[in-house]
């Protein structure tokens, strides 16, 4: 007889095991950050990414973590996806959102990044062996969740704000996986970035820039498979998320196609990290990037993209999206 229970419950402590080790690799490298950033020359650019910063600041919280520490800066916002009905809770990614805003105010405001810093290092989620691949190098890149709610990540609890505010406080559990490291580069935008980005921070540096040419070529005549590409005519990116919508969009059956802001951000970040700038298409990437904007300053997560390249409809922002785009534009090439 097989005991089954026995089996699974080995299988979750299996899961949890790893997923500890993925945040585990991200804590021997703790702010041992090989990316850096400086203020973009490009006067337009810096408004905007001044803007972002701004949006940003509007929404960092303290949260009253725990006895005798000081509070928490957390990015939080109303996330409509996370409990609709109650309209009062804020959600409050760690990773990615206050992760990567602590990066992109590096250049903007050196003191609340540090703060912000400070903070994750002390609630030990500084990383999860994925997201933070935009700053250093892991020993593994952590493709797979560990968490049932894959989109909206892991509780760590629910607290107050000094002003009075309850946020619910998240993260992104990964875990390893090499059947991962295959299939999600081959079908999602971020995690091709974030595979040549390993590659990158390991040294093959002819490896991470074809991985990064490859997620902006249309290699479908040759590769059925290939989900990753950039539709230049109307300035969306496609990846297995948005490619069914796309195919439609693109035979007149649809008048909008959705694309997804935080992916293009991500990708820019590796076009400029790798000092591609030059021969790809930065400048259409850049319109679409910085067309997410709103009037707040904030970055939207998706925009609907109309037949004629321009802006049908606009998400409202979230951290994760108004913190890449900053980094994409301030993030300083290699070998400078």
């Amino acid at each position: 007889m097989v005991c089954t229970h026995g089996t699974a419950r080995l299988s979750t402590v299996l899961v949890f095991y790893l997923a500890s080790m993925c945040v585990a690799r991200a804590a021997e490298n703790e702010w041992q950050d090989r990316a850096r950033f400086r203020l973009s020359e490009d006067a337009a650019i810096s408004r905007q990414a001044d803007r972002s910063a701004d949006w940003l600041r509007r929404h960092i919280v303290r949260v009253k973590w725990r006895e005798r520490e000081e509070p928490l800066p957390v990015v939080a916002w109303r996330d409509p996806t996370l409990e609709p009905a109650n309209t009062a809770l804020l959600a409050g990614y760690l990773i990615t959102d206050t992760l990567w805003a602590a990066k992109a105010l590096k250049p903007i405001d050196g003191r609340l990044s540090a703060e912000m810093e400070e903070g994750l290092r002390r609630s030990g989620w500084y990383g999860n062996g994925l997201q933070d691949i935009l700053f250093h190098g892991l020993e593994r890149v952590c493709h797979r969740p560990a968490d049932e709610d894959f989109v909206h990540g892991h509780s760590l609890g629910r607290f107050t704000s000094n002003d009075g505010k309850l946020i619910d406080v998240r993260v992104f559990r990964q875990q390893w996986d090499a059947s991962y490291d295959i299939g999600h580069p081959r079908l999602f935008a971020e995690h091709a970035v974030y595979q040549a980005l390993w590659d990158f921070w390991q040294g093959r540096l002819a490896e991470s820039h074809r991985r990064i040419r490859d997620a902006l070529a249309d290699h479908r005549t040759t590769d059925p498979e290939d989900h990753i590409f950039w539709d230049r005519s109307s300035g969306v990116l496609v990846d297995y998320v948005n490619q069914r919508e796309w195919s439609t969009f693109s035979t007149g059956q649809m008048r909008t196609c959705r694309h997804y802001t935080f992916k293009l951000g991500v990708l820019m970040y590796a076009i400029r990290l790798l000092g591609m700038e030059n021969e790809l298409p930065v400048s259409g990437l850049r319109d679409r990037l910085w067309s997410a904007q709103l009037d707040s300053g904030g970055v939207a997560h998706f925009v609907e993209v109309g037949k004629d390249g321009m802006v049908a409809g606009k998400s409202e922002p979230t951290g994760e999206a108004s913190a890449i785009a900053i980094l994409a534009e301030t993030v300083v090439p290699c070998g400078e």
